[in-house]
């Protein structure tokens, strides 16, 4: 099977970011995955995010971003088409009440097994919600992104998309370690 698991870069001032911190140290732990950076811009980041699809032809993606003020990892089961920006992206752009895709559905779920899998991270001691709102920012947009065009082009494709706390409330090698489960939950 092959995977591809997104990460985005810093933002907001930061030097560094959970999910790129999570995703670099799973690429240690399982070089055979297919990953991506994705910058923390709304014209960009859908971009880069539709090459990789056409470059790896995953059968499942899984997307990674961090989320401020969290103390557990939050599976996304909802995205939404709509953008509402609380701060600006990496390029100054501020989008306010905007559709992602003004032709389709207000919104469109993940198809990856949040069920079983957050029951794989309680299992081993891990923080772990489902939640229905990646908020209206970059993580929201990639998501409802990247299913539409899973939608668009009829690829039979899993995705869904995990919030992890910051860094300094949930060290990265045990964000690593969830992932590492949940990558074994998408593969088996």
């Amino acid at each position: 099977m092959k995977l591809l698991v997104t990460a985005f870069g810093p933002f907001g001032g930061r030097g560094s970011n959970a999910s790129s911190l999570a995703l670099a140290g799973l690429k240690q732990r399982l070089p055979w995955l297919n990953t991506r950076i994705l910058p923390v811009d709304s014209i960009v980041a859908p971009q880069r995010m539709s090459r990789a699809l056409r470059e790896v032809r995953p059968d499942a993606v899984l997307m990674l971003g961090e989320a401020g003020g969290s103390q557990s990892i939050r599976l996304e089961t909802m995205s939404w088409n709509e953008l509402d920006f609380r701060i600006p992206d990496s390029a100054g752009r501020q989008p306010q009440r905007e559709s992602i895709d003004s032709t389709v559905a207000h919104s469109i779920a993940s198809t990856l097994p949040f069920g079983e899998i957050r029951a794989c991270l309680l299992e081993h001691d891990h923080l772990c919600d489902v939640s229905i709102d990646p908020g209206r920012y970059l993580c929201n947009q990639i998501l409802f992104h990247t299913l539409r065009l899973v939608e668009k082009r009829h690829l039979q494709v899993k995705a869904g998309f995990i919030h992890l706390p910051l860094e300094q409330d949930y060290p990265t090698p045990r964000a690593v370690h969830a992932l590492e489960l949940v990558v074994g939950m998408i593969v088996r």
